[in-house]
């Protein structure tokens, strides 16, 4: 186990490492020019977002609460993914405006309010400092597990988190502060930040690979985890979400914003569109590892340390532990580390920006030390004001993470501050899309929302109170009030002092007045807060860029650039204040006042003549009325559609005189009628949008469209669509001419689909023919081949004692009847599979018995042949028909041992999820790849395959894909000329639940009866195949009975006694069946025979009633010894 020191040193080591990456990333800019790099740096530094709550925290909520972790990934995700027009819109915004956190964004929409910009820092303090401490208890859970034993509570000495907070507040110092502009990017501490990131992932992604493949075995094994164990099955049901999912859910949405760390990086250090696009698709990505890998982790811990004193939250660094992966358990360690410390540094610089530029400077503004007549520099006073807010910050979140209880969860914590963040959401994004949102709702709604926090969550966690426990009704009853309250108080607010929206309006879009100041007062005043060489630099560079002189007095552009400059280091609030105090202090005389009025006046004018022009320079006619329906504005377009007498329009003039000359024009429906005026009228008056399209007596059709201004009044636009009309009539003429040739085409193809159905109808009706044929020729085709086969064992035999010439033609008429009743047993057997009369009969198979079959049946096939055939098992059970997946391995082995001249051939089988993939390789000629689909044609064979010695038909793969497809069993193969082919077939596993339910069968008993001297019934029609069964069953020392019909049948019976066995052909004759004979005999002596069936018909039908009367089976045509082993198990078992 590792020593409480030597993770101190790992850690300071690994801090060492930071502050190379960081001091590297300040000087050596190597992303600069590459913005592929960048972009991805960009969007790892957001995954700052991912604390040791989410490392830490995410698994122990998983093992509480099931998938209650799920919102703090999904809503990021789900705000990434379809909220990118909104953080596009926010970065461009704030980065025009150079804004530097968010209260300065925030504030600069409400007419640059200080009060909302104190009051939303405020809010951000109050609400970080729990989440700070949560990292801190996140570093010491840490060291408390990984340096003790996985069950020990004794924690570390209180003073190791105090050194952690400080040195993290050391490094956001040297890396946050090193300049006064907050708005300039921090490429060092970026970079830091980003591979923080990376090793948390890498760290988590080890930790899930562990104990998914390590421990359980793979992705199976955790769902049958899952599956076995009630308890798991109620706490992972898909079905089964944690209460206040929701409410968590837009939490966190709320917080990959809001949060003020999480504005920082994906706002105040975005620099290009790039960066988002990247962003959009890679953090997602991030989360989603994070995601997917808690819940087995979870599980593990569950099940490895159910019942014992682990806390949830540890399990990520237990089970590295209690496994002794010490490897593994330093680099959890450091992923939590880097998790917990990468939020503390980002989230001390933002807050100390806000503080110094919301709060100090304010109160700087105010006692006259940042007047503007003043000489100090104060850029080294804000810059100590920030690093004295970093430590600040950080020892109030240390007081914190002392007061808090040791059990209170990780997660719980987390949703504190999330719930705190969100209540900025409120007047962000209302203030952002809704016109009439001002400075009294915002503030109204902060202050609500902010305050139910206040007291609903923040006092209740301060108290110790189980509010803080896992999030249960209360808090997200309390979360979802306040901000539900919060948006009500910003919406209600602002509705009643609407007044205040121009006013709002106005001061979003005025500058600072120019021509009071001279360039050099501006210099001086922004060079106290920036720097002087830097704002002199800065200046010169704008009026060079701009092309304007270094005049006496600053024009407009220099005092917005000014502005902005200013707003990028103190804040877009105080950077308005230090101006307007400096235009305050120079003063305004009479001449002063006029040349402004005068600037304003020609403004005024400029912008009303570019209104102008825009409006005559459009195709539509547009008309403006105000809110007591007089004429306002309108263009030339729209005097030349409505053809009014020169003079008849004018300035102010009431809409009704138009309405009644238009309507004495015929120019609006209902003639002249007062009716159709005032019904007009009504409709102005309504305020309601409207949109109608009229046909005038020239032929012109005019849509006309009209819209309400928001302070009363209509804009309406007239356009000509009269070639549009024409247009559309032209295309309805030619849809109905369309529509006519559709129909008729239609008829055509529904001639032709009926020819299709008659010719296929005719083909199934073959196919049916053919099948039958075959099916009913297969007892004539099969019965002289059975006499042959008989006929030739025993010349077989005799072969032994004759000469080699008469053995070796005696070889021959055995090989050639063997390949005749293949390729007859091929053919009946594609047809049994085409025509759909086989029925699979699946059970459990015990791979290693089907292997050992396998392995005794080829094993001297490949010795004849010099090859080595190797089987690789496995201990499971699949789910098949044992026949017919035999038949398939079968197949593959014969066709691997024919085409390998050297070499070997394997057997195996690997897992694949819940399925088992049977491979056969060899070493033989291959396959070229236009030939890997046509083998599983019929009497499709190789080109190269008359240069082997023996040839295969070109049925067996055919057969095979068959089989494969009926059982729903997945066939592949891999070849390459030269080097072997693989060929595979896909079975699934068979589940606990059939393997417990198929009985195993009875152990053959140990005695092996002889057929010496046993009496055996042989009844067929053919008289060869008597004589060659009493050939064959004399030689085995059997007593021969036979007959041709039921009556000699019954005849053999009545001389010679019942018989020890029956040997029977199922078609005796067209009428007459084996198992009818059977029937009559057992009734004529009483008492059961033991028989077996020998029949050429391969229906189920047949199979089922053979195996209802407990009769053996054997198919022609016969071979000597399978007819031997069925004779013999047959007298064993009866």
């Amino acid at each position: 186990m590792l020593s409480t020191w030597s993770l101190i040193t790992t850690a300071l080591a690994y801090m060492g490492l930071l502050f190379a990456i960081a001091w590297i990333g300040d000087r050596k800019r190597i992303a600069r020019d590459h913005r592929n790099i960048q972009a991805v740096i960009y969007s790892l530094s957001l995954a700052v977002y991912c604390t040791s709550w989410t490392f830490y925290g995410a698994v122990g909520s998983a093992a509480t609460t099931g998938w209650g972790y799920l919102p703090i990934y999904l809503g990021p995700a789900l705000l990434m993914l379809f909220g990118f027009d909104l953080l596009r819109r926010i970065a461009t915004i704030s980065h025009h405006q150079r804004i530097t956190s968010i209260a300065d964004f925030i504030a600069h929409r409400y007419d640059r309010s200080h009060s909302i910009a104190v009051l939303v820092t405020l809010a951000a303090v109050i609400g970080s400092v729990p989440y700070i401490a949560l990292q801190f208890k996140g570093i010491t859970n840490g060291f408390n597990v990984v340096a003790g034993s996985v069950t020990n509570d004794a924690a570390l000495p209180g003073e190791l988190s105090l050194y952690v907070a400080l040195t993290l507040a050391l490094f956001a110092i040297l890396f946050g502060t090193r300049t006064l502009d907050a708005s300039e990017h921090h490429r060092g501490l970026m970079w830091a930040i980003a591979f923080e990131s990376l090793v948390k992932l890498l760290a988590f992604l080890a930790i899930g690979l562990f104990v998914i493949f390590g421990i359980f075995g793979g992705f199976g094994e955790v769902a049958a985890t899952v599956r076995e164990n009630q308890n798991y099955q109620e706490l992972f049901s898909p079905w089964r979400l944690p209460e206040g999912f929701g409410i968590q859910l837009v939490l966190a949405m709320t917080a990959i914003l809001c949060l003020p760390r999480q504005f920082h990086v994906a706002i105040v250090e975005f620099r290009d569109i790039r960066e988002l696009k990247t962003a959009r698709w890679l953090f997602p990505s991030y989360l989603a590892v994070f995601a997917i890998l808690a819940m087995p982790i979870a599980l593990a811990g569950l099940v490895q340390f159910g019942g014992q004193d682990v806390h949830p939250d540890s399990y990520v660094l237990a089970l590295p532990i209690a496994f002794d992966k010490e490897a593994l358990t330093v680099l959890a360690f450091l992923g939590g580390f880097s998790a917990a410390s990468g939020m503390v540094i980002v989230a001390t610089v933002a807050l100390a920006i806000m503080v110094s530029n919301d709060i100090v400077m304010p109160l700087l503004l105010r006692s006259g030390m940042a007047g503007v007549r003043g000489e100090t520099d104060l850029s080294r006073t804000l810059l100590r004001v920030r690093r004295i807010s970093i430590v600040a910050i950080s020892l109030l979140a240390y007081a914190y993470y002392q007061a808090i209880e040791a059990g209170v969860p990780l997660a719980s914590i987390g949703l504190l501050s999330f719930s705190a963040a969100a209540q900025f959401a409120p007047a962000m994004l209302i203030g952002l899309y809704w016109p009439g949102a001002n400075r009294a709702g915002a503030l109204s709604g902060l202050t609500v929302g902010v305050g139910g926090w206040f007291v609903l969550l923040l006092l209740p966690s301060l108290a110790g109170s189980e509010a803080t426990g896992l999030p249960d009704v209360a808090f997200n009853q309390g979360a979802a009030w306040s901000l539900a309250l919060n948006a009500l108080a910003v919406v209600v607010v602002s509705l009643m002092f609407s007044e205040d929206t121009v006013r709002r309006r106005k001061a979003e879009r005025e500058e600072p007045d120019a021509g009071l100041i001279t360039l050099g007062e501006l210099e001086n005043t922004l060079g106290r807060f920036l720097g002087r060489d830097s704002t002199r630099r800065a200046l010169e560079t704008h009026l060079h860029s701009n092309h304007l002189e270094a005049d006496a007095l600053a024009t407009p552009a220099t005092v917005q650039f000014g502005e902005r400059l200013l707003a990028g280091s103190i804040g877009s609030a105080s950077a308005r204040s230090v101006l307007t105090t400096a235009l305050h202090h120079r003063g305004l005389g009479p001449e002063a006042v006029f040349e402004l009025l005068n600037q304003t006046s020609q403004a005024v004018q400029f912008n009303r003549e570019l209104l102008q022009a825009t409006l005559d320079n459009m195709s539509q006619g547009v008309a403006v009325i105000d809110k007591d329906l007089r004429l306002v504005g309108w263009n030339q377009s729209y005097l030349e559609l409505m053809n009014y007498p020169d003079g008849m329009v004018y300035l102010g003039q009431p809409v009704e005189e138009l309405i009644r000359h238009n309507a004495t024009r015929g120019l609006i429906r209902g003639g002249t009628s007062e009716a159709a005026v005032r019904k007009r009228l009504d409709l102005l008056r309504g305020g309601d949008p409207y949109r109608f399209e009229r046909s005038w007596p020239d032929g012109s059709v005019i849509e006309i469209q009209g819209n309400p201004l928001p302070g009363g009044g209509y804009v309406t636009t007239f356009s000509n669509i009269t070639h549009f009309k024409t247009i559309a009539s032209e295309l309805k003429l030619i849809n109905e001419t369309l529509e006519q040739r559709v129909r008729q085409r239609t008829q055509e193809l529904s001639e032709a689909n009926a020819d299709l159905e008659e010719a296929r109808k005719t083909a199934e009706s073959a196919n049916r023919s053919k099948t039958r044929f075959l099916a009913a020729a297969s007892h004539d085709l099969l019965q002289p081949i059975n006499a042959a086969r008989l006929f030739v064992s025993i010349l077989r035999q005799q072969a032994g004692e004759g000469g080699d010439e008469e053995a070796r033609l005696v070889k021959r008429v055995d090989r050639s009847l063997t390949a005749a009743e293949e390729l007859l047993g091929a053919l009946l057997d594609i047809s049994k599979l085409d025509s759909g009369m086989y029925e699979p009969d699946p059970e459990v198979i015990e791979v290693s018995e089907l292997f050992e079959q396998l392995r005794r049946r080829f094993q001297p096939l490949a010795a004849n042949r010099d090859l080595q055939l190797r089987v690789r098992g496995r201990k499971d059970q699949v789910f098949s028909d044992r026949n017919l997946l035999y038949r398939i391995l079968q197949n593959f082995l014969s066709n691997a041992i024919r085409y390998t001249e050297s070499g070997g051939v394997l057997l195996s089988c690997q897992r694949r999820g819940d399925h088992l993939r049977f491979r056969v390789s060899d070493t033989g000629v291959g396959i070229a790849e236009d030939d890997s689909r046509a083998i599983f044609q019929e009497f499709h064979r190789l080109d190269y395959a008359h240069r082997l010695e023996e040839k295969g038909l070109g049925l067996g793969l055919a057969i095979c894909d068959r089989i494969a497809h009926m059982l729903g069993h997945r066939m592949e193969v891999r070849s390459r000329p030269g080097h072997g082919s693989t060929f595979s077939v896909t079975v699934p596993l068979a589940s606990r639940e059939r393997i417990e339910a198929q009985r195993p069968k009875d152990a053959p008993r140990s005695d092996h009866p002889r057929l010496q001297g046993l009496a055996v019934l042989c009844i067929d029609n053919e008289a060869d195949i008597l004589e060659g069964m009493n050939l064959l069953l004399d030689r085995w020392g059997c007593t021969v009975l036979l007959a041709q019909d039921r009556e000699q049948a019954v005849q053999r019976v009545k001389e010679h006694g019942p018989p020890g066995m029956v040997l029977v052909d199922h078609h005796l004759s067209q009428q007459v069946f084996g198992l009818d004979v059977m029937a009559y005999l057992e009734e004529l002596l009483g008492k059961r025979l033991p028989t077996i069936v020998i029949t050429a018909d391969r229906s189920p039908e047949l199979e089922e009633e053979v195996r209802r009367m407990k009769y053996g089976l054997l198919r022609k045509p016969i071979k000597p010894a399978a007819l031997r082993a069925l004779m013999t198990n047959t007298l064993k078992n009866r």
